[in-house]
């Protein structure tokens, strides 16, 4: 059963992130394109607090399920998460593992991932939309209420992800 917990929460966060934007009010859509990527803030802190082969893992698995469900270019949220995975983990050699630590990535990763979506859509023709009209409506929204919700769970979601890998390597060891 313990086995099953990291990938049984990660599915969750993936199809909340889906549920979330009918959840919230239409008229703050409508005004802003907020982007829910809660999904690649976990794969970050999987990525930092358990290991690099478990947060790249889950990054490809999960952003080539994104990719099929939310978008019509395979592969690009798959390339995404992945490589940020593998950063991030290359960056834990320098940085220590803390919470803090673990934010500043997750806000990092998530303003990367914006700008590789939009410059994406941008050279397919994908969108028409303006660098200063992303900025306004898109990137600058986004980044603001992830960082809210990065500094709410960020603590949380570190203690549960090393207790739950602490239970692992207990568990391993019999």
């Amino acid at each position: 059963m313990n086995r099953f917990f990291l990938s049984s929460l990660v599915t969750v966060v993936f199809l909340f992130e889906s549920i979330i934007v009918q959840l919230l009010s239409y008229p703050l859509f409508d005004a802003y394109l907020l982007v829910p990527r809660m999904l690649l803030v976990f794969i970050v802190f999987i990525t930092i607090f358990i290991g690099q082969t478990e947060g790249m893992t889950y990054g490809f698995i999960f952003g080539l399920l994104y990719d099929v469900a939310y978008t019509e270019l395979l592969g690009a949220y798959a390339f995404a998460f992945s490589l940020i995975a593998y950063l991030i983990a290359k960056a834990m050699n320098v940085f220590h593992k803390n919470a803090w630590t673990a934010s500043f990535f997750a806000i990092v990763a998530i303003a990367c991932v914006e700008w590789y979506a939009y410059a994406i859509q941008l050279v397919i023709g994908g969108t028409t939309m303006s660098v200063q009209t992303f900025l306004q409506a898109r990137f600058l929204p986004t980044l603001f209420i992830h960082t809210i919700i990065i500094l709410v769970a960020a603590y949380p979601l570190k203690q549960t992800l090393l207790k739950w890998h602490k239970k692992q390597d207990e568990s391993s060891r019999v």
